[in-house]
């Protein structure tokens, strides 16, 4: 009998292995159909995600060192999330009619100018204006990539590509983390000013960014398609599809609303909190940026598992017990490991729920739906970065994370009520499908 049990053992041991083996076999070759465009655009989006990653950590401290407190930051952040939402939808249809090359080395540019200056001015007004306009400028970037990478793959790959693009903004965000937080040091002992150490140092990050605009020139993408060119906001097509866009956008509103309200300022909180110096809390977004790597690469092998739907609610509300870790606790040994887990789980299903996006719209209205879900997500964010600044500032951040995490729960139910049926299983083998009649369905 023993012996029988080690046999049985052995070979299961042996059938998880060649699983694994298998499925990273399967992964590798989906990252090989990627096409030369597709390849192009992700090492833009690496170049700006560095950019990205170097003013998440350092824009707000340096605002506190400028002597904001926390509620004119979240107004801060939040007039970007305005610039975003306003210019959205009309940069989706712009897309939809015009080659997506200029506009994206003209946006790239604009970006660029636009964040020198706000890192140049220290009054309330002109630091309102710019993060406005630099919002509307990176608008366009966000709005074209769901649409870019539906135009440059095909199904085989594109689950494995949305994630493969996530995945590369955490990777920008390990490069942006590193070593920047010591830079700021750094310059701030040499010039005697740490106020010119964070400015120099969004500044090179800026610099990085502009860099993208080699591999954007070098894009060779087809104009629009006759049915990308249909992009419109008729009377029809939201008696026909708007139950569909309402709740796409609903879940996705929510979330940003939750995320809205403490993740700007977690750079704050580890400095408020446990007293750190921006080196060190650079080292705990490097090690955030990883988990989050980790956890976005690992999507696909989920998904090929459990489906779209079940991986984006699961992974949400496995994260909220390492949210309450953050919200009580003041042991930093504590704290790292829950901000690492919690970051990895919560971002797993973001590439995952635009590509679900993405595969339940019509071809024409793939543009629409990528700007309705960035407008749900930075639109929630115009409200709650605002009251998450003013929140910290006059109630703390256990309360603030308390109100994010009621808030990412009721996404997570909202999604899973209205699109755990959407899937199904593949009866030919392993993972699920959306049925190509999905979207015609009344129900989405």
């Amino acid at each position: 009998m023993a012996k029988r049990q080690d046999g049985q053992g052995d070979r299961s041991a042996y059938g998880l292995r060649a699983r694994i083996h298998r499925d990273l076999a399967d992964y590798a070759a989906s990252v090989r159909l990627f096409s030369r465009n597709a390849r192009l655009y992700l090492l833009g989006s690496f170049l700006i995600g560095i950019n990205f990653s170097v003013f998440q950590l350092l824009f707000n401290l340096y605002l506190k060192e400028l002597g904001f407190v926390e509620g004119d930051i979240g107004v801060i952040n939040s007039f970007r999330a305005v610039g975003m939402t306003a210019v959205a939808i009309p940069a989706a249809m712009l897309l939809s009619r015009m080659r997506l090359k200029p506009i994206l080395l003209v946006s790239t540019v604009l970006f660029g100018v636009f964040s020198v200056v706000l890192t140049s001015v220290e009054h309330l007004e002109y630091l309102l204006g710019f993060a406005f306009l630099a919002g509307t400028a990176f608008s366009f970037y966000r709005v074209a990539g769901g649409p870019f990478y539906m135009r440059n793959s095909t199904r085989r790959e594109r689950t494995h590509l949305f994630s493969f693009s996530f995945a590369t903004h955490l990777f920008a965000g390990m490069a942006g983390s590193f070593g920047s937080g010591n830079l700021v040091t750094f310059l701030g002992d040499v010039t005697g000013d740490i106020v010119i150490g964070y400015r120099y140092t969004l500044w090179i990050g800026i610099g990085i960014s502009l860099i993208a605009l080699i591999p954007f020139a070098l894009i060779k993408a087809a104009p629009p398609s006759a049915e990308e060119n249909r992009i419109s906001f008729s009377l029809d097509q939201l008696k026909r599809r708007g139950r569909f866009y309402v709740k796409i956008t609903l879940a996705n509103f929510l979330i940003g609303s939750g995320a809205g309200l403490i993740i700007p300022f977690l750079n704050l909180y580890y400095r408020d909190r446990f007293n750190l110096s921006p080196d060190m809390i650079g080292f705990y977004f490097i090690l955030l940026s990883l988990g989050m790597l980790i956890g976005t690469l690992s999507g696909p092998f989920l998904t090929k598992r459990l489906g779209l739907v079940r991986t984006i609610v699961w992974t949400q509300l496995a994260s909220m017990p390492f949210m309450l870790v953050l919200s009580y606790s003041y042991a930093l040994a504590l704290v790292v490991p829950a901000f690492v887990i919690r970051g990895a789980l919560m971002n797993m299903g973001v590439p995952i729920s635009t590509n679900f996006g993405m595969e339940l719209s019509e071809k024409s209205e793939q543009g629409l739906v990528n700007a309705l879900l960035m407008v749900s997500w930075t639109g929630s964010w115009m409200f709650s970065v605002a009251l998450g600044g003013h929140c910290i500032e006059s109630y703390g951040y256990t309360f603030t994370f308390n109100i994010s995490i009621v808030l990412y729960i009721l996404s997570s139910l909202v999604y899973w009520f209205f699109f755990r049926g959407v899937e199904r299983r593949n009866v030919d083998g392993p993972g699920w499908h959306i049925p190509k009649d999905a979207h015609a369905s009344r129900m989405y």
